[in-house]
């Protein structure tokens, strides 16, 4: 009967546990429906450093003394090291900075938090598209930082309201991955994914958090992986060690928001987290703000078609050979119309971004940074949640999702897989005095099909691609002769590839 209990027990226990959320609930810190208050006390001469031109890209942490206070709790740290972070932010007028704990004590945290992030997000007039991205992946339980915005004073000065946000590190990764053992490598501009030592040796491009030699070596494995492999080998290596799931998601929500500074689109601001006890890698996204209609490059990311969302002129491997691949481009399409219907509509995201209005707008008024880089006022502020403002916001958030709603419905695309392969009706004739196989193909309706002939230790031997024909041959001049296996795959009309069953062939 104990036996019998305890199996239960642990039973209950494991599926409690697969119910539970990826992500810690957002805490004192993260309060939602609330805006916080950071005060940061420092040496005048050190603030001075900071903030000082020339010093922009300076790493370098300077002391002071964090108090943190809302409607929760109040409580403060000493000797917490703060220093500028961001890209084009440290040239703005509103600087970004970077709160570390731990600075001068080893794994020391704060409420559980090594490391926070407050963002000035000088590029949206909202100031609230990060979070609502961030909130939208937590909501699909896809790991992701958790924010909150924070009113920020220095030396009993205003700076301003900021977006308060988690770092990606060590604590953030056992809280949602539950070990300590993993490798995480952040994508900065120029990762690519493509396996090229001269980028992924690169050290500004793929920064290694922890165990350079090691990261090192299991990034160059996943990228020449990722690159070569083909076919059947490059599902099952992906679906072994790469998060394919949570991948399809990301990217359906990064292009759904039209974040475009991202892996797909912009080869920018991504992690990649290798899960040592699971030997697979998970992609993680940050930096979320340039979306929702915020454009630098001449796009209407609103109507930009999301089966042709990605960089196509480029070299995309990863979003690329995975979107090609039927089963998977299926999934991003269910998905997108999974959130269109549930999550991504203004029915549902009216109210929140309408909250945040209300919310934010009393410390707005006397952020006098905000206005320092686009000269915006309280009155683009009011705008900007509904309409473009003009710029690079090419659309206020309300319009955005209307419009992104609009086309992503025409665009979205389920085929039907099983029906493609049930009615394959492929004859083939080999015919050794012409050295030619002759192939007929019956009711299959394709833009492009491309046939690999591989010996039976499946290495391939060779490869056509051909146009669409009734009828096709394919040279088998300087083959051995030998049993042969011809696998075949056609492009469909929505672009999709699809594999037909292979085909044994005697040369």
């Amino acid at each position: 009967m104990k036996e019998i209990l305890m199996t239960l027990g642990l039973l209950i226990s494991y599926y409690i546990t697969l119910a539970q959320s990826v992500n810690p609930s957002n805490g004192i810190l993260f309060p939602e429906g609330e805006v916080s208050r950071v005060d940061l006390q420092m040496d005048i001469w050190d603030l001075e450093f900071l903030l000082r031109s020339g010093n922009e890209e300076s790493t370098q942490f300077k002391d002071c003394t964090f108090r943190f206070s809302n409607s929760h709790f109040t409580d403060s740290l000493q000797n917490v090291g703060v220093r500028l972070t961001g890209t084009t932010s440290r040239y703005a007028a509103k600087k970004s900075f970077q709160i570390v704990f731990d600075h001068l004590e080893h794994n020391r945290t704060f409420q559980h938090v090594a490391q926070l992030n407050l963002k000035a997000q000088k590029n949206d007039p909202t100031l609230s598209r990060e979070k609502a991205i961030l909130k939208l992946l937590r909501d699909e339980d896809i790991p992701a930082a958790r924010s909150s915005h924070v009113a920020l004073y220095i030396n009993d000065v205003y700076f301003g309201l900021y977006l308060n946000t988690e770092e990606i590190e060590s604590t953030f990764l056992h809280s949602r991955f539950c070990s300590k053992n993993g490798i995480l490598v952040k994508g900065n501009y120029g990762a690519n994914l493509i396996n090229d030592p001269n980028i992924y040796c690169n050290k500004e491009i793929y920064q290694i958090e922890n165990d350079e030699t090691k990261g090192r070596n299991l990034l160059s494995t996943f990228l020449d992986s990722v690159n070569i492999l083909r076919e059947d080998q490059f599902i099952n290596y992906i679906e072994t060690h790469f998060n394919i799931d949570l991948f399809i998601k990301t990217i359906a929500i990064e292009h759904l928001t039209g974040h475009w500074d991202n892996y797909s689109y912009n080869k920018n601001n991504f992690y990649l987290y290798w899960e040592e006890d699971l030997k697979r890698w998970t992609y993680i996204p940050y930096n979320l703000d340039n979306s929702f209609g915020i454009d630098w490059i001449g796009y209407d990311w609103a109507s930009k078609d999301l089966n042709n969302w990605y960089h196509t002129i480029e070299a995309r491997p990863l979003i690329s050979k995975i979107l090609c691949i039927p089963k998977y481009k299926n999934e991003y399409n269910k998905y997108i119309s999974y959130l269109i219907t549930h999550r991504f509509n203004n029915e549902k995201l009216d109210s929140y971004f309408s909250t945040q209005h209300c919310l934010l707008k009393p410390f707005l008024k006397f952020d006098i940074f905000y206005s320092a880089s686009y000269g915006w006022t309280v009155d683009d502020f009011d705008c900007a949640f509904n309409q473009a403002i003009g710029g690079h916001v090419e659309y206020g958030i309300k319009d955005y999702i209307n419009t992104r709603v609009e086309y992503a419905q025409k665009q979205i695309q389920v085929i039907n897989i099983e029906e493609i392969i049930s009615k394959a009706n492929i004859k083939i004739y080999p015919s050794p005095n012409s050295q030619q196989v002759i192939l007929k193909f019956d009711e299959i309706r394709f833009r492009r099909c491309l046939i690999s002939l591989m010996n039976l230790n499946g290495k391939t031997i060779k490869r056509w691609s051909k146009k669409p024909s009734e009828i096709m041959d394919i040279s088998t001049q300087n083959i051995h002769h030998g049993t042969y296996i011809l696998s075949i795959e056609v492009e469909n009309e929505q672009k999709s590839w699809v594999k037909l069953p292979s085909k044994k062939v005697v040369i």
